[in-house]
């Protein structure tokens, strides 16, 4: 295994740049996510780490090596696609083994090899089947399979989830994360689901337009988001907004029914800021935001509200439960000031 390092990387399509001097430390052993919407320009890092893309500046380095101008095959990675590329003509074994089995290792070291990846993976019961006689999650573990074999120094995943159905999303990610811990690979992971990004990493990098937002763990980012961008896109309900300024140690918010004044300790004026409150932090009260029940989503063991307060789009109230409310239902939803992240305006960042 080994440590990923990026200094400066950078990519330009033509005169559109796509990656704008990325600086990243990929620890041995760890289990990394880059995350962020459509066009961040995560797979195209993938890509770059992986061979696939030249760069266009800066360097790459994988276990201490500059791999810039080294051919995929060349910098002992192994890779993972949302399509799962298998052989259909080959059965689970034969796929698994392909790349041991090109480069001519022994009959008896291929078939420990795939024995114990399979075993890993639970995939002894279908070591006999050809890719088409499998479900879209046995699948998906054959390609992984298929990437352990070749015992990389890192490994890739770009969206390897995206293509199964919801259950099965949730199943792999397990899959995914035990066999990570089993391995203890260098691994990197692309995806643009922030649950996945939450639920399986060590740590999260979130990207926006083609730098960096934030790198942390997945607490640090929901617990102290650096900036509204990774608040808003880190956390499923989205956290909620409120716009307004900072005066003598209170937000004044604003509503289309007027301001709503939020006490907060030992903050500095700003003219022009946001307020965010997580959907979990938002509860029934005599003071607060004013608004009435627009729509209500029950969950079984939780409850999303969702709330008109006159803030450009509805308040999302999350709690355990079933709440007795009803839409129409005119309501004040307040919240501790402990919990309020403020973010400046203009810049978006963290206040």
């Amino acid at each position: 295994m080994a440590e990923v390092l990026l200094s400066n990387v950078q990519k330009q399509f033509g005169a559109v740049s796509v990656i704008k001097g990325v600086d990243l430390t990929i620890n041995d052993g760890e289990f990394v996510v880059l995350v962020g919407p459509s066009g961040c320009g995560k797979s195209t890092l993938l890509r770059m780490i992986a061979g696939l893309e030249d760069i266009s500046g800066g360097t790459i380095s994988i276990g201490g090596k500059v791999v810039n101008a080294l051919e995929p095959r060349e910098r002992d990675i192994a890779m993972v696609f949302q399509s799962y590329a298998l052989y259909p003509h080959m059965n689970v074994e034969k796929n698994m083994g392909f790349s041991m089995a090109l480069r001519k290792a022994p009959e008896g070291e291929i078939k420990a090899a795939v024995g114990s990846a399979a075993g890993a993976l639970e995939l002894d019961p279908y070591l006999d089947r050809l890719p088409k006689a499998l479900s879209g999650g046995q699948r998906q573990r054959v390609a992984m399979g298929r990437a352990i074999v070749r015992r990389p120094k890192v490994f890739l995943f770009d969206e390897p989830l995206s293509n199964l159905d919801a259950q099965l999303r949730v199943q792999m990610r397990t899959e995914v994360r035990k066999l990570h811990q089993t391995i203890n690979a260098t691994s990197v992971y692309v995806t643009h689901d922030q649950v996945e990004a939450m639920t399986m990493a060590d740590r999260i990098v979130v990207l926006d337009k083609g730098r960096i937002a934030q790198v942390g763990s997945p607490l640090e980012l929901y617990d102290r988001p650096a900036n509204r961008f990774v608040a808003e896109f880190i956390g499923s309900p989205s956290m909620n907004f409120l716009t307004g300024s900072v005066r003598s140690g209170s937000f004044d918010a604003r509503t289309s029914q007027g301001s709503v004044v939020i006490p907060l300790a030992g903050q500095a004026d700003a003219a022009n800021a946001v307020a965010g409150i997580r959907p979990e932090h938002l509860s029934p009260s005599e003071t607060g935001i004013p608004g009435q029940v627009q729509v209500i989503e029950n969950l079984g063991a939780e409850t999303y509200v969702f709330v008109d307060a006159g803030t450009g789009r509805d308040l999302c109230w999350r709690l355990s439960g079933r709440p007795d409310v009803r839409i129409g239902q005119n309501i004040t939803l307040g919240f501790d000031p402990e919990h309020v992240h403020l973010f400046d305006g203009a810049s978006g960042a963290r206040l």
